[in-house]
């Protein structure tokens, strides 16, 4: 093959099957596109230098929705793209790069949810109980000067 390649665009043909392998010994490759093309297999292509193209530099049609009945796996891809033309940057969310999934993520936050309205409804009760207990000091201390209002000399 050509050892020395760099470029390679392939994009927007009507190639299908599986890519060619031989891909994957181009040491050279600075920037790869293959997307909307009918490739089902991709080789395994080494990590390319993001630094001149950033996500641009392996893309490939490995989105969802797919135009295949299973979006091709794509390794080091930087870039997939779907059925309808949009490409996305292939990069871990800040969710997994906790460690989590995206349904722990949610049963975790609506607990979160759950804990923080219990104690805004608690503390409420709270002030609320200790505010009627300061009117009901204050009423029965004004019934009491009312009464002693009577048996005070003028």
């Amino acid at each position: 093959m050509l050892p020395n390649l760099t470029y390679l665009r392939l994009s927007y043909n009507a190639f299908t099957g599986a890519a060619p392998e031989g891909l994957g010994e181009l040491t050279q490759m600075k920037l790869l596109q293959l997307q909307s093309n009918r490739l089902t297999e991709l080789p395994n292509i080494p990590e390319l230098d993001e630094s001149l193209y950033s996500t641009s530099t392996f893309v490939t049609d490995c989105g969802v929705p797919s135009a295949f009945n299973e979006a091709p796996k794509c390794q080091n891809c930087t870039m997939c793209c779907n059925a309808n033309n949009d490409c996305f940057p292939q990069e871990e969310t800040k969710v997994q790069k906790w460690g989590m999934k995206y349904g722990t993520f949610a049963a975790v936050l609506f607990a979160g949810f759950i804990v923080l309205c219990s104690a805004v409804v608690f503390f409420s009760y709270l002030f609320s109980k200790r505010k009627n207990r300061g009117n009901a000091l204050t009423t029965s201390t004004v019934r009491r000067l009312e009464e002693d209002d009577k048996y005070a000399l003028s």
